[in-house]
């Protein structure tokens, strides 16, 4: 079915004074693709003429994804690399997404939408340079790029189509399905019917109809090849932009493989490298495709669930084998994240509160003392304000190096929070808390914490001591802890650069300065 079975559609669409339509330098870069006699001299003058355009090739010329060892400094040199094709459909693309991203619409999310078409785009141009579509894979840019270009041309003519579906357009199923409920045909058609009103040439057109047509050929003839390509690009478009309980990784390997000849480690092997050239080209194209970091971890989550699901039918004791490790290494990393302070890599306060339970009532059995000092930075919001965060996050690692060296390896540290921090010592009496703590205070003094070559910062510290034994009556963990506060407030509040100890429920003062 094409549109023209829908004549009323036609006639719609056509009717549209909003419909897309391509800018000045784009509509001369498309009359230009016609001509055979054209040159890539007239080629280089039209771009030369949109400044904004030039520069997006030219970075796109000197981006990673094209790894030259010399820097392209010119529009020529940019066009000797691209080649005739690849320079108009860079071209083409970089002047067409400039032209829409500004469109707002009540129903469709415009921001989602051109996530989408850069994921696709990127997919479509990356999987035709792996089975070698041709030398140029910029041909499959451009297809790939627009193959959802007929929902921007629906959403201007029919207004009403997409309003109130909300993050179900985010599933591309769902929008067909809305689309051949309602029009009979889908975003797709309607596209290759505009792109033909814009006179694209018929390969791009016909790339784009049947790029969400789920039958595919699996013998990879090479006439096949650039239709499987786009293709695959909309199933990977799913699994990168897709709601994250929405993404079917196992479709998508399975598609890999039986059309790509992909297997499961080259699949997640490519699928990393196109979330990284995703967001590389959607910098250059000024596209915003969300948090680097989530991108980054979508090839992580898709190997794990494709370990999980392909438990089900492993066959072999060495799968299995490399199933549990890998499961089990999966398991630590995760208890690492969850125990650790992002920032400092010290144990942070959740994990404190487990281990001081422990040790509480290891001491309370076996009758030895455990120690826990609460040790505050001086003055550290000073240090935040006068030279930034920055400064100050370098200051706490500062700091976290100094208590490091004075502890024992018996001893655990923890960040409680901003700028204070716990140090159990256990089996330690008073004796061997009061020298732990005159050690730290002489560590801090006698350093300075070096920001920059001309910027050196004395920090003091503050702690505050409670220890377990058998003349204390602490019924638990939490009560050696806040009384290990309050002696770090009673520091703070005599002066700083101090130590109090919490002993027999009376505090008392020994002060290091």
């Amino acid at each position: 079915m094409t549109i023209l079975n829908n004549p009323e559609l036609v006639t719609l669409l056509e009717r549209c004074r909003d419909l897309p339509t391509p800018p000045g330098v784009a509509e001369q870069i498309i009359s230009l693709s016609s001509n055979a006699n054209s040159d890539v001299a007239v080629l280089t003058d039209i771009v030369s003429l949109d400044p904004a355009l030039t520069v997006k090739m030219l970075r796109m010329a000197n981006s990673p994804i094209y790894a030259l060892q010399g820097k392209v400094d010119n529009l020529k040199q940019a066009v000797m690399l691209f080649g005739w094709n690849g320079t108009l459909n860079l071209a083409l693309s970089f002047s067409l997404v400039s032209n829409f991203t500004q469109s707002m619409s009540d129903g469709l999310d415009y921001d989602f939408f051109w996530k989408r078409s850069i994921a696709a785009a990127v997919a479509c141009w990356h999987f035709g340079r792996v089975v070698g579509v041709n030398s140029r894979k910029e041909d499959l840019f451009l297809p790939g790029l627009l193959q959802d270009i007929g929902m921007l041309a629906l959403d201007k003519a029919m207004p009403e189509l997409y309003n109130g579906i909300g993050n179900q357009q985010h599933q591309h199923k769902y929008i067909q399905k809305l689309e051949l409920e309602k029009l009979g045909i889908d975003h797709a058609h309607v596209g290759a019917w505009l792109l033909g009103r814009w006179n694209l040439p018929k390969r791009i057109i016909d790339l784009v109809a049947i790029s969400h047509q789920e039958e595919m050929h699996v013998d990879n003839e090479p006439e096949y090849l650039s239709e499987n390509c786009i293709k695959v690009s909309d199933v990977i478009a799913e699994c990168i932009c897709n709601d994250e309980d929405q993404r079917d990784y196992h479709y998508a390997a399975n598609i890999c493989n039986e059309v790509l000849g992909l297997d499961k480690t080259s699949f997640l092997k490519n699928l990393e490298e196109i979330t990284t050239e995703m967001q590389e080209t959607a910098a250059i194209f000024e596209v915003d495709v969300g948090d680097p970091k989530l991108l980054n971890c979508i090839a992580e989550q898709a190997k794990e669930l494709l370990l999980l699901r392909s438990m089900e039918t492993l066959k072999t004791a060495e799968e299995l084998h490399q199933a549990a490790e890998f499961l089990e290494l999966k398991a630590k990393k995760l208890e690492y994240s969850a125990k650790m302070d992002a920032l400092t890599d010290i144990y942070n306060r959740g994990h404190l509160e487990i281990s001081l339970g422990t040790e509480f009532e290891m001491s309370k059995k076996s009758g030895w003392p455990l120690t826990v000092v609460m040790v505050d930075l001086d003055h550290f919001k000073k240090v935040n304000d006068t030279y930034g965060h920055d400064c100050g996050d370098r200051a706490l690692k500062y700091a976290v190096d100094l208590l490091k060296a004075c502890i024992r390896d018996t001893d655990s540290l923890y960040r409680y929070g901003g700028e204070e921090f716990v140090v159990i010592l256990p089996n330690t009496s008073i004796e061997g808390a009061q020298s732990f703590a005159e050690r730290i205070m002489l560590t801090f003094n006698k350093n300075t914490f070096e920001y920059k070559q001309d910027i050196n910062i004395s920090i003091t510290v503050s702690a505050g001591i409670a220890i377990q034994d058998e003349d204390s009556d602490f019924n638990e963990w939490g009560d050696l802890l806040n009384a290990a506060d309050q002696c770090l407030y009673e520091a703070k509040q005599c002066g700083r650069n101090q130590y109090k100890i919490y002993e027999h429920n009376k505090p008392i003062k020994a002060a290091v300065g």
